[in-house]
């Protein structure tokens, strides 16, 4: 059954049997909107198995990349540059990890009719969203786990307890998760996928790589530190690495958690209301 199927027996002029019209309002019909629209986004990532192995390979050669060609020249806390990198390479998963989904897939869906079908049909305009960020972190999700495996395979190990680990997967998530919602903007006020794609990358590079993903900020130059040292995506990466190592992350934690919920406290509004006016004139 396809989605338009789904939300169509769902319809609100559709009777029950006491000849009562159905209602589409409330929550159980919101969180099977979501997971509906969520399905929807990941069968596309199966139907297009070339952008999971985009969001898989890419990774993947950044580790090596950096271990054997880079990785000698890097002096790094505890020697293992190994240890070091995996996590910085997971905080690029998760940072990158939005632009194809998030920003050339809701910019394709506004500009080749796609919304007409949802505008049609009995549904929350806000579901699209969620559906569409909630896929890209089970995207985000297998990324990590194919990473993590290959790193395995190369000699990264985990030296946190469970409960670290888990802690560590759950900051990169809930911080992609964010990104997510910023990446959404992008894509719905640009003027094509390719133009969602070319106004996201360059910030995304900037933040990406000026963090302590694959060398400590402590070789940086004094004018740029201050910013890679502040930056969500270091204090994200930093609270990750920690965790797999099984060291306490400090204040980086707490501080990545409170950069996330803010950015979802202010991008989610945004990004809901505009996505709500562009799709009501497409």
């Amino acid at each position: 059954m396809t989605i338009d199927e789904s939300l169509a027996r769902q319809d609100v002029s559709g009777p029950q049997a006491g000849g009562e019209p159905v209602s589409r309002r409330g929550p159980g019909w919101f969180v099977s909107d979501v997971a509906l629209l969520a399905g929807r986004n990941l069968k596309h990532i199966r139907r297009r198995p070339d952008q999971l192995m985009a969001a898989i390979l890419q990774p993947m050669m950044f580790f090596i990349l950096f271990t054997y060609v880079f990785g000698g020249a890097i002096s790094v806390p505890g020697g293992d540059y190994k240890q070091f990198v995996l996590p910085g390479v997971f905080g690029q998963i998760v940072v990158f990890g939005g632009i194809a989904g998030m920003c050339v897939g809701i910019a394709e869906d506004l500009r080749n009719g796609m919304m007409d079908r949802f505008r049609s049909l009995p549904m929350s305009s806000s579901a699209v969203l969620i559906g569409r960020t909630l896929a890209e972190m089970v995207r985000n999700l297998v990324a990590l786990i194919v990473t993590g495996a290959v790193g395995y395979a190369f000699g990264f190990r985990l030296h946190g307890t469970l409960l670290q680990t888990l802690a560590g997967i759950g900051v990169l998530l809930l911080f992609g998760f964010a990104l997510c919602w910023v990446l959404a903007i992008v894509g719905i006020t640009a003027s094509s996928a390719e133009g969602a794609q070319t106004t996201a990358m360059p910030w995304m590079f900037l933040f990406g790589f000026v963090s302590s993903a694959f060398v400590p900020s402590e070789s940086m130059p004094g004018w740029l530190r201050p910013f890679s040292d502040n930056s969500p995506v270091t204090l994200t990466i930093n609270a990750a690495r920690d965790y797999f190592n099984g060291v306490s992350p400090g204040g980086d934690a707490v501080a990545s958690v409170v950069w996330s919920i803010g950015l979802l406290v202010v991008f989610v509004p945004i990004a809901t209301m505009l996505f709500r006016r562009v799709s009501a004139r497409t």
